[in-house]
């Protein structure tokens, strides 16, 4: 059976159009449930531990430590230790003690079950006569626009036509 060049064409196109429509359900990304300490709260005594929830299951690969959570108190100096666990969800890690009041900076980059890392920050108060932290929880996903994706397709696509368009203009001539 041969193969028309309209016919590989449009092959092609319903293909990449296919993996287009396809990328969406990817887009999905683990999101920030709840913290302890919560974002946002005034706390007057030390925590020994900070744990976050996800809404999703969290992974680790391989030997590498993929997933961490740093805290820095209101100076900026790192408060959390080096010793994060990871438990279906919840992500934790230990704190050293800690005697500067003010807010404290909570920084995390987690492997979602996906396999995208994700990360966000938050902040809290310690101390019971400090100014509140305005709240503001920012999560960042690295993920590609899927004008990235489609122009890939089509790249792609444009190359393996003209691959078999070059090879049976040579075996014609």
């Amino acid at each position: 059976m041969r193969l028309t060049t309209k016919r590989l064409f449009s092959t092609l196109a319903i293909a990449a159009l296919g993996l287009a429509l396809s990328m969406p359900s990817s887009f999905s990304h683990t999101k920030l449930v709840s913290a302890n300490p919560a974002a946002g709260s005034v706390i007057t005594q030390w925590p020994e531990q900070i744990s976050i929830e996800f809404d999703e299951d969290l992974i680790n690969i391989g030997d590498e430590k993929t997933n961490f959570i740093v805290v820095n108190n209101a100076v900026g100096d790192q408060v959390s230790n080096n010793d994060e666990t990871i438990e279906s969800n919840i992500a934790t890690v230990s704190l050293t003690p800690n005697e500067i009041e003010g807010p404290v900076l909570v920084f995390y980059r987690v492997i979602s079950a996906d396999g995208h890392p994700v990360e966000g920050e938050f902040t809290f108060t310690f101390g019971q006569d400090q100014p509140v932290t305005q709240v503001e929880i920012t999560e960042t996903t690295s993920t590609y626009p899927i004008s990235i994706y489609i122009a890939s397709a089509a790249f792609i696509a444009s190359g393996i036509f003209f691959a078999i368009y070059s090879y049976r203009r040579r075996i014609r001539g």
